[in-house]
């Protein structure tokens, strides 16, 4: 069985649309499957022309990221929403107990850039988040899963509760709250390492995939 586009030329795949013999130089790998070049422009068009009701707003995302984390959150990203507010609430009592007199001028600016920041991440993951769902990525963008954020509330409603409701002392609580700003970056370096070695894994598949087919 030769390529419908070379006629010489052996095929190793079959388009997973429309059924045609394709050669290593025609198969096209998109979203796990074997496509051509046709197909792959035909179903590009018309993902353009109706879009997915569940895209995320990017201009949303930006407005609720005023509060910093609430954007990525409305993204799916509640991990990185709660340590966003985290970093922003832990900078503002640093400043506000001048605690850290001559860090202030830094603080002041790190707080500036990191709250301008958060409202740029909160739009780019949007933007992303609607690309996959309009086929215009090949990749997924991972999202956090609801569990983060149920845990994350359980603990603070746990701290909450024992002051307010059993006025137990959480004095300790504020000798050791920067320990979960370094836990929240190091769940984030992990987590990044984690997804850069999957996504190379699924490249890596992607690329040897021809061959194996032949």
């Amino acid at each position: 069985m030769n390529c419908t586009h070379h006629s010489e030329t052996a095929a190793v795949a079959v388009c997973a649309q429309c059924g045609s013999p394709l050669c290593e130089s025609c198969t096209i790998h998109w979203m796990d499957k074997v496509t051509c070049k046709r197909c792959l422009e035909t179903s590009a068009m018309a993902k353009r022309e109706k879009r997915p009701r569940l895209q995320k707003s990017p201009t949303l995302a930006g407005l609720l990221s005023i509060l910093p984390g609430a954007g990525q959150v409305y993204v799916g990203y509640y991990a990185s929403g709660f340590i966003n507010i985290l970093v922003v609430c832990g900078l503002i009592t640093l400043l506000a107990r001048n605690a850290m007199v001559h860090w202030e001028p830094f603080l002041g600016t790190f707080l500036s850039f990191f709250w301008i920041f958060n409202i740029i991440d909160a739009v780019r993951r949007a933007r992303l988040y609607n690309e996959y769902l309009a086929g215009e990525r090949p990749e997924r963008m991972p999202t956090d899963s609801p569990l983060v954020a149920g845990i994350l509330l359980l603990i603070l409603g746990l701290f909450l509760t024992l002051e307010i409701t059993f006025g137990v002392s959480l004095d300790a609580v504020e000798m050791l709250w920067p320990l979960a700003v370094l836990a929240g970056g190091i769940y984030l370096v992990w987590k990044y390492v984690r997804t850069r070695r999957e996504l190379s894994q699924v490249a890596s598949a992607g690329e040897r995939s021809p061959s194996g087919e032949a």
